[in-house]
């Protein structure tokens, strides 16, 4: 027993056997070995991990694997510790004796490893990303309780195992001595996957003199099974736009992938809606994928509703480009959609990065940045693949300092990012492009912009295509920015006509108020009128959601009705109205709404046909009829959801102006127009004061997102529900469980358990959530019509003044 290395008397994986005393249990160096074969495989089937690496860390790839190996070994080295190891007391007692006593205490073998390990060498960063596998590593620790309340032989026995693996590892990865090369940002995201993963390899081995050799060899072999079995492993089957999408051929902007350069580095598509740039995105990425410099897609989208609308329009190509991998979707509510998936991917949301293909909502891409427990699992996973940034317009400030932070990780890790939108204004664009230094100059559209990692920057264009269509504008006064009762009057004899009519309102309160003017009077005319906002629970907002596609999109009949909604119809969401009426919001966003007009080609197709009573692709914005006296609140609740006074300002002006757009011509000149950064002539000074206060609050929200980013405090756990809040700045919401008076679930369900408690879920505003709080799930619960107005009208705040986005 003696003569067995002192690091062979810890164990390192252990269970209860019912059927017999004691427990089984298998040995720390054994455990040790199976993570790192787990990473050493991994290292050498990926097409860019190790090469990504070794150009981080400026070092040859194979001193770069030697060196990832070291530290990956190293993860549990706070388990050679007397505290862990007498958790399980009849283990500890069989493999060092039952002479010592140890006294319990809270024990963090993740964080104690890195306080022994920087106690003789001093700090490191790549040991403190490893020592955080389990979430993150707790440096505040008080050093003078580093050491255990037991035995001191027991003490010297955990120092001599610690010393002694740590001189293993240096021998078995031909390392010399402790290699410093400070930070390797892919590394905690490697060695906490290869831990998940290595642990499903646990054999229970407790005899203490096999070949440590062999049993690598061998544990290699189980770990290559492990690594394809969980999804994070997958050969690609093809690439391009012919393998992807034939028989149809490339058109418009997808035209120009043959130009491209297959390089690493930012991409931004710019070109109209419904041109086609989601299937130029997946080309390019699996060209990039082909070419090893990337292993996966990563589609980040602004809303649930955009990304399980790409989920379901992607899942023919993910299945062509990796036959044996399974498309994920990661937001709050994507396990609802798939209550039966259990594979390792599907397991939790952060996990769904690490496989060959994920759609995913922003918020779950910028945790990857955030403080939060296992970011790095979120981070590790966009940086392995192509992120492809979809409708990147459409966020804050305080958003955009966020994915300012992931692009910097993505250029930082070599990786490829891909962004697109059909209406980026040139000055947001020139931000985007500089965590890649890249400066855009070109003010052709359709534009394709790409940055490589040394900031080379070309700018490829077509001529502008053959088709155009051409938008009749309307401008609609009124007093409260909502249709008149004569103009509704007329919405309700298009749909009588078997027009299908569209209605975007910027504020839930504003929706719902013209639902309830309007239902009463299309019930009498036999008008079918439908309400979709993000303010419903999930069970009823899913339902929602598919009716409205199947209702409105491209394959719907053709019959008259009107939807109101809120933003949540205006990007990503494949519907196609004949008419199309929206509450003034600046430029940019008024054209993705027109996108939603003549989506689609009827004349002559498999599809049904448009109604006849309108002859051309119509879109009326509703203006404030009022002469402005106080600028701030003259756009009422759109100045609210907006801010930017100045811009919606210039989009009433330029509408005014025009009786019809031409698109794809239209959008720069509209674009830069409205965001030119100068007064404009004849301008009232009053909007160049709001702007100024205007950019003030963005350089402090921009600011906030920077800090958060930043923090080195506890983190949050991952699946805590505030973690989302982090993502998004504005009013903190509350996590609302409906229930009814006899205290069930408005769904039904048990209310313990999370997935039944989350379908009668709502967030809304702090200060109008009503009820009992709940600490244990952090939540409130509210009786319904008691303590929340909640109808077919969904959450009906009350006091809302037009204050409440979608």
């Amino acid at each position: 027993m003696n003569d067995i290395p002192s690091y062979f008397k810890y164990w390192g994986k252990a269970r209860k056997d019912p059927s017999q005393d004691g427990h089984d249990y298998h040995l720390l160096p054994y455990h040790c070995l199976d993570v790192a074969a787990v990473a050493d495989v991994w290292l050498s089937e990926s097409r860019v991990l190790l090469k990504q690496i070794a150009q981080q860390i400026s070092h040859s790839e194979q001193d770069t694997r030697a060196i990832l190996l070291f530290y990956v070994l190293l993860h549990d080295l706070g388990k050679f510790d007397a505290r862990f190891q007498n958790f399980v007391e009849d283990i500890r007692i069989k493999l060092q004796g039952s002479k010592f006593e140890v006294e319990s205490e809270k024990y963090n073998h993740g964080s104690h490893g890195y306080l022994h390990f920087i106690q003789i060498y001093g700090h490191n960063e790549a040991m403190k990303a490893v020592a955080g596998h389990h979430g993150f590593c707790d440096t505040s620790i008080d050093r003078n309780l580093l050491d255990p309340d037991a035995d001191e032989e027991l003490v010297d026995l955990d120092r001599l195992a610690r010393q002694e693996w740590i001189m293993f590892c240096l021998a078995w990865t031909g390392l010399e001595s402790i290699p410093d090369v400070g930070e390797i940002p892919m590394l905690a995201g490697l060695c906490s996957v290869a831990d998940w993963i290595g642990s499903s390899l646990t054999n229970f081995t407790t005899e203490q003199s096999i070949d440590l050799e062999s049993y690598y060899q061998q544990t290699s072999l189980r770990a290559k099974a492990a690594l394809i079995e969980s999804g994070v492993l997958n050969e690609l089957n093809g690439s391009g736009f012919d393998f992807l999408f034939s028989p149809y051929q490339a058109r418009g902007i997808q035209t120009l992938l043959p130009n491209i350069p297959i390089k690493t580095g930012i991409t931004i598509v710019e070109s109209d809606t419904g041109s086609g740039k989601t299937e130029f995105a997946l080309a390019y990425a699996s060209m990039l994928i082909e070419n090893n410099l990337a292993d996966g897609i990563v589609f980040g989208l602004p809303t649930q509703a955009t990304a399980n609308g790409l989920f379901n329009r992607i899942g023919d190509a993910a299945f062509k480009l990796f036959p044996d991998s399974t498309l994920t979707l990661a937001h709050s509510k994507s396990k609802y959609l798939f209550p039966d998936e259990n594979g390792f991917l599907h397991q939790s949301s952060k996990r769904a990065f690490l496989g060959s293909m994920s759609v995913a909502t922003v918020d779950q891409v910028l945790m990857g940045v955030l403080g939060i427990k296992h970011q790095f699992i979120r981070s590790f996973g966009t940086r392995k693949s192509v992120l492809i940034l979809d409708e990147i317009h459409s966020f804050d400030a305080y958003m955009y300092a966020l994915i300012e932070q992931v692009l910097k990780g993505q250029h930082q890790a070599y990786s490829s990012v891909i962004l697109l939108s059909a209406t980026l204004p040139l000055s947001l664009k020139n931000k985007l492009l500089k965590p890649y230094k890249g400066n855009a100059q070109s003010i052709e559209y359709p534009l394709v912009t790409h940055v490589d990692m040394e900031g080379f920057t070309q700018e490829f264009s077509i001529n502008h295509s053959a088709y155009k269509k051409v938008v009749k504008l309307e401008n609609w006064l009124t007093e409260d920015l909502l249709p008149t009762p004569a103009q509704q009057g007329i919405l309700l004899e298009y749909a009588k006509a078997n027009a299908i009519v569209g209605i975007i309102c910027n504020t839930v309160a504003d929706a719902q108020n013209l639902y309830t003017q309007l239902k009463m009077q299309a019930n009498e005319q036999g008008v079918e009128i439908d309400l979709f906002h993000a303010r419903y629970t999930y069970a009823d907002r899913a339902k929602i959601e598919a009716s409205v596609l199947d209702t409105y999109g491209k394959n719907a009949p053709r019959k008259g009705r009107i939807l109101i909604a809120t933003q949540v119809v205006e990007q990503s969401l494949d519907l196609d109205f004949d008419v199309m009426v929206s509450q003034i919001a600046p430029i940019e966003f008024l054209m993705q709404r027109m996108g939603r007009l003549w989506r689609h080609d009827r004349i002559n197709t498999s599809l049904c046909p448009r109604t006849a009573s309108i002859k051309q692709p119509s879109f009326i914005t509703l203006l404030p009829s009022q002469t402005a006296i106080n600028w701030k609140s003259h756009y009422q609740g759109s100045g609210f959801v907006y801010r930017n006074i100045r811009v919606l300002y210039r989009t009433e002006q330029y509408l005014k102006q025009r009786t019809s757009l031409t698109f794809p011509e239209c959008y720069r000149h509209a674009i830069e127009h409205v965001h030119d950064e100068n007064p404009l002539p004849d301008e009232p000074f009053e909007l160049s004061d709001l702007y100024e206060k205007y950019k003030l609050e963005e350089s402090g929200s921009a600011y906030t997102a920077k800090m958060f980013s930043v923090l080195d405090s506890k983190p949050l756990n991952d699946v805590d529900p505030r973690c989302a809040l982090l993502t998004r700045e504005g009013e903190m919401t509350a996590t609302v469980v409906l229930i009814n008076e006899s205290g069930e679930l408005l769904h039904g369900g048990d209310y313990k358990e999370q997935h039944d408690r989350e379908l009668s879920t709502v967030a809304i505003a702090k200060k109008h959530a009503k009820g009992k709080r709940d600490s244990d799930f952090y939540c409130i619960k509210a009786i319904v019509n008691k303590d929340i107005s909640y109808s077919e009208l969904g959450v009906v705040l009350p006091n809302l003044n037009h204050k409440q986005p979608s």
